[in-house]
């Protein structure tokens, strides 16, 4: 015989955690072991409810005058009948059914990335572009240094922001294992490298176009709809394999949680200025070649050069004296 429904049980988050295959009417809900549906609570009578239908054939769901009550979802007044529609939410003593006929409509199957295939899963690549940003921190760090250069201060800071980044990853893989019961590390790794990526390139772009247009404010606009935009790129592609969330549900919770930080940034900024400040604004912006870039010269090749010019101008100024009467 067909089913003609089910009644789910809700937990206090709305999932599903049993379900009930409905055959025939009337159906019995309550404590008692004889129901059809038994629900554990104590404040659910042994007879609390019966499902069936009413004289135009509609299926009703009915109080047997129990002690707590029927509430439809959402409602504070109790009700003696309830009209049952394929989805339809109800509550009895603390627990929360819902009724979905044989019919009801599914949602859309999601893909196990566990099992699809893609070049951005392999480790191998994870590994390569791991390594390319930690030479791209290397870089940043080599280029901004202004006094000897040594490896220690190459990759000093390069390794701590590297240490974090993998830190990072592995909080979301956690989650991601606690959630949907995979460890996806290396997916969660290239999706910071990603974000480190493209707020290098944000800012040195931002920088050299304030540089050529300083009418501009490249670097403030960077600041806001960049970074914001990096945030929520990174937190959707987090939540793509740390959740079972639709597109649309992840892109609005990156943009809220991209919108919080960067309001919070903005307030703490406006909060931290000054009423008056001494300091000079200006709207050309000097953009100086990076340090490393620069040739540099040995101390001893420099002191030959002094001596060198001194002789000039002393053979100018014995020069000068002869000349004159």
């Amino acid at each position: 015989m067909a089913a003609l429904g089910y009644i789910e049980i809700l937990d206090a988050k709305g999932n599903v955690t049993e379900r009930v295959r409905i055959d025939s009417l009337p159906v019995h809900i309550g404590r008692a072991y004889s129901n059809h549906v038994v629900v554990d609570d104590p404040y659910v009578c042994p007879a609390h409810l019966t499902i069936e239908q009413n004289e135009q054939g509609d299926l009703i769901a009915r109080d047997l005058e129990s002690v707590n009550g029927l509430y439809a979802s959402g409602r504070s007044d109790r009700v003696a009948t309830l009209a049952l529609r394929s989805g339809t939410q109800f509550r009895i003593g603390h627990t929360s059914l819902r009724f979905r006929s044989v019919e009801h409509p599914l949602a859309p199957t999601l893909v196990d990335r566990g099992v699809k295939e893609s070049h951005f899963a392999s480790p191998h690549v994870a590994a390569f572009i791991v390594v390319a940003v930690l030479l791209l921190l290397c870089l940043e760090s080599y280029l901004g240094i202004v006094e000897r250069v040594t490896f220690a201060k190459v990759v000093s800071e390069p390794l701590t922001s590297f240490s974090m980044l993998l830190v990072w990853a592995g909080l979301w893989a956690l989650a991601s294992r606690i959630v949907v019961s995979h460890f996806y590390y290396s997916q969660h790794a290239m999706i910071a490298c990603g974000a480190i990526i493209g707020f290098s390139a944000l800012n040195v772009s931002s920088e050299w176009v304030e540089f050529l247009f300083p009418f501009i404010p490249a670097l403030w606009i960077v600041g806001l709809l960049g970074t914001g935009l990096i945030l929520a790129a990174l937190v959707y592609g987090h939540l793509g394999f740390a959740s079972p969330m639709r597109r649309r549900s992840r892109l609005w919770a990156a943009l809220s949680v991209s919108a919080a930080i960067i309001g919070v940034s903005v307030l703490t900024d406006y909060a931290g200025r000054s009423k008056f400040s001494n300091v000079m604004e200006f709207n050309g912006v000097v953009k100086p070649l990076d340090a490393a870039w620069v040739p540099s010269t040995s101390v001893d090749r420099f002191m030959e050069t002094g001596q060198k010019l001194k002789s000039d101008l002393d053979a100018l100024a014995q020069k000068a004296r002869a000349s004159q009467p």
